[in-house]
């Protein structure tokens, strides 16, 4: 491996013009692809052969409208007063039916139709249905259910919005912490190398690493459904490991030079043994990331497949773009103040005796480290145990409306709710009942009378249906991200049997909530 990649890092600062024009030309052409074809990602996502995905599959088939994403509004009286105010209602009732006419929803429902007031009449929730999935619903499609909900408003009401998608629920990332990272890597790496030139490079080469991999992501999505988390995720790691595998060989060209070895020779060495760990490191993280497939969920997959590329294409271009870069740099990699010449010794000389490794700071510290090896492994031990205790309490899942900003509507929803009515009401369950091979009429009826007396069930009932399907929404005592309530998904799994009765139906658990539990 040392000798292959010495070769190809001196061919590459021998042939640096055919190396510049071939990166150039990979970048031109990703570009090119970005403008032809230019996929948009979306924050879409299946999870094949679960419960919830198989729900969602038969409400797509049998029941569209109860497939696609959910909004829920929250209306608020004014202090003192209940929604059920007859001077209110009328209001309410009116920005509803402008709801129904907003483009792509399926079904729009007040307070009195769903029957969820709060106990004190302040607080009545509300449900938006769309015909489209999660990541589809358009944001002018939001905004006009905003408008829509103006006589409401006008009446006194305050209206916030939560659910799967909702005003607002769409995030431009911004990418300026990014731009200032690499202003402030550039600032340390021009005050460690003191050569613009020597710190501009990591920069320059990581850059066309994190632009190949992002136009490829782009690109991609016009394929297939490349989850939006994707690119923060490319971007982040294009950068760390394009600058990081950069200094590893930069680092040696500049001791090779100062060694005093002709400068193809010394890109060759640095590429031949840095660039040894520079592969072996990308390896290692290019595995990690592919072993997000094994998972089985396939936005998880796309996201560590395009993280992986980033990884690849700035391996790639580490030991081969960088060594031609330093064709090009010349000897302004390598400046630096020079010491004081000793009587009698030529400069160079001179240069060479002052460099000595075992005089760095690095050294110092390793030697340090080497002589209280002991009490310093007991110490990083220690603190990496008490560092991992509070994962000992550690719940996984997916942020709920709890998890947002105090300033954001889906979090001011998910307190009212919370406060008004129960936790539950932020994260209902949706049962999917297969009435393809009922025999009871009141089939649904029984289902819903069956799911109400689980406990840790606040209340089950019908929220539509035809012949072959029906949806039931069942309201948790809990969270959403409450460890009971996922005991309660599974205890409704495991109590299909009584749950079903003799009615002949089949049911799913399903909903967001089961979804990301």
């Amino acid at each position: 491996m040392s000798r292959f990649l010495f070769a190809l890092g001196q061919s590459s600062f021998r042939h640096r013009w055919w190396v510049l024009g071939a990166w150039l030309a990979v970048l031109i052409a990703v570009a090119a692809g970005f403008l032809g074809f230019r996929g948009q990602p979306s924050d879409n996502f299946t999870i094949p052969g679960t419960e919830s995905q198989r729900a969602v599959e038969q409400l797509q088939q049998n029941l569209p409208a109860f497939s696609g994403a959910q909004t829920q509004l929250t209306f608020v009286a004014p202090e003192g007063r209940a929604i059920t105010d007859p001077a209110l209602t009328p209001a309410i009732n009116e920005a509803v039916a402008a709801a129904n006419n907003v483009e792509n929803v399926a079904a729009a429902a007040g307070p009195s139709q769903t029957g969820q007031i709060a106990p004190d009449g302040r607080v009545g929730l509300g449900t938006v249905q769309w015909t489209q999935q999660i990541g589809e619903v358009s944001e002018s499609s939001l905004t006009s259910l905003e408008d829509a909900m103006a006589p409401a408003e006008q009446a006194g009401l305050r209206v916030e919005y939560g659910g799967s998608v909702y005003p607002g629920y769409k995030v431009d990332v911004p990418h300026l912490p990014e731009v200032i990272g690499i202003g402030v890597a550039f600032l340390i790496l021009v005050i460690t190398f003191g050569a613009v030139v020597a710190a501009g490079l990591p920069i320059i080469t990581a850059g066309v690493g994190v632009g190949i991999g992002a136009l490829g992501i782009f690109v991609a999505a016009a394929f297939v459904d490349m989850p939006t988390a994707a690119l923060s995720l490319a971007l982040m790691l294009g950068l760390a490991v394009g600058i990081d595998y950069a200094l590893f060989i930069l680092n040696r060209y500049r001791n090779n030079l100062l060694l005093l070895m002709p400068r193809d020779e010394a890109a060759g060495l640095a590429v031949g043994t840095a660039g040894g760990a520079v592969v072996f490191a990308a390896l290692t993280v290019i595995i990690a990331l592919c072993g997000l497939a094994v998972v089985g969920i396939p936005f998880l997959t796309y996201m560590g497949l395009a993280a992986a590329v980033s990884v690849f294409i700035a391996m790639l271009i580490a030991v081969t773009l960088l060594p031609a870069l330093f064709g090009f740099a010349g000897g302004q990699v390598a400046r630096f103040i020079q010491p004081p010449l000793q009587p009698g010794r030529p400069k160079e000389v001179a240069q060479v005796a002052t460099y000595t490794p075992h005089r760095t700071m690095g050294a110092t510290w390793a030697r340090f480290v080497v002589r209280f090896r002991k009490p310093l492994l007991v110490t990083g031990a220690a603190g990496l145990i008490l560092i991992g205790l509070p994962t000992l309490g550690m719940h996984l899942g997916l942020p709920s409306g709890a998890s947002q900003p105090e300033s954001s509507t889906a979090r001011q929803a998910y307190d009212l709710t919370a406060e008004h009515l129960g936790p539950g009401f932020n994260g209902p369950l949706l049962v999917v009942a297969d009435l393809s091979d009922a025999t009871d009429p009141r089939t649904v009826q029984t289902i819903a009378a069956n799911l109400g007396r689980e406990q840790g069930v606040v209340a089950a009932a019908p929220a539509g249906g035809n012949e072959d399907t029906a949806a039931i929404q069942v309201i948790p005592a809990t969270g959403p991200n409450d460890t009971a309530t996922a005991d309660l998904v599974q205890r409704i799994r495991a109590d299909r049997d009584a749950i079903e009765a003799d009615t002949g139906a089949t049911i799913l658990v399903g909903g967001n909530t089961a979804s990301n539990i």
